[in-house]
């Protein structure tokens, strides 16, 4: 009984670590987390918390890691369900629930999924932990493609799926947030997919109905 006492005390004292390091990274950002500040929101001393995370980087990869994930798999459970609720899709109904480059809520967070990246390269632990993460996004957004794909009409099935695995994977709008005046808006960027993905599949049906081209 003692020591399920002990092991549930410490589970509590590093919860709240945890929780207080969220706080100093939301209002002072990555840069501004400062271990000493982390001991007296928690109450707590440096050498606990270096106890348990062993050291600053520890603590950071554990707070950011945590966040990035939960980003992550956010995004993943919404479209999971909306793949679920369909049993049939047209390219616009995809393209309409996509990602937008102006999207506040999306801008927001691709800012501070930025610094978690810029992070990761000083953090071997934290690259680490990304790195995990993103190979199991991606090959999610493999599967999701076969899905969404199988749902859509006989004409729109043949894109390249690299349209998605790679293009649009790697794209974080970066650029787009730093052009300054006009840039792709929201309109742009679905007119923009939906004819990529249509000319794709197109094309490849084409070839595909080729004589001599085996299917």
């Amino acid at each position: 009984m003692a020591e399920t006492l002990i092991d549930s005390e410490e589970v509590t004292t590093r919860q709240i670590i945890l929780e207080s390091a969220r706080i100093e990274v939301d209002q002072h950002g990555i840069i501004g987390l400062r271990l000493a500040s982390v001991a007296r929101r928690a109450n707590v001393s440096i050498p606990l918390i270096s106890r348990y995370f062993g050291g600053r980087d520890g603590l950071l990869a554990e707070v950011l890691g945590d966040w990035y994930e939960n980003f992550v798999t956010g995004i993943q459970a919404l479209v999971d369900s909306w793949l679920d609720s369909k049993e049939s899709l047209v390219l616009e109904e995809w393209a309409m629930v996509a990602p937008k480059p102006k999207s506040p809520d999306f801008k927001k967070a691709r800012e501070f999924r930025l610094q978690v990246l810029a992070a990761a390269v000083e953090n071997a632990e934290l690259r680490k932990r990304i790195t995990h993460i993103t190979t199991q996004s991606y090959h999610w957004t493999l599967n999701s493609i076969k899905r969404w794909k199988a749902k859509l009409p006989e004409a729109d099935r043949h894109f390249d799926e690299r349209i998605f695995s790679l293009l649009m994977f790697n794209t974080m709008y970066v650029f787009t947030d730093l052009v300054e005046g006009p840039s792709i808006d929201d309109d742009d960027y679905f007119d923009f997919i939906v004819r990529l993905v249509r000319a794709s599949s197109a094309s490849n049906r084409n070839y595909l109905n080729s004589p001599g081209v085996q299917p």
